[in-house]
């Protein structure tokens, strides 16, 4: 089971300060943060662990 709190920091912001374009959280990016918390919550688990597994991938490559 994927932890919400990750996704939420990560939804918050990027933690390099700007996200790229194949970002999949650049599809929320112009919503609030209650709106992105929304959005994550309503996501299956297999979305969220995804979503990670390319954040894990991006910050390697940086």
């Amino acid at each position: 089971m994927v932890e919400g709190n990750n996704l939420y920091g990560l939804a918050y912001n990027c933690p390099h300060l700007e996200r790229q374009l194949n970002c999949p959280l650049m599809q929320v990016e112009h919503l609030s943060f209650r709106e992105k918390v929304k959005w994550i919550d309503n996501l299956s688990e297999v979305e969220k662990e995804t979503i990670l597994d390319r954040h894990k991938v991006c910050s390697k490559n940086r």
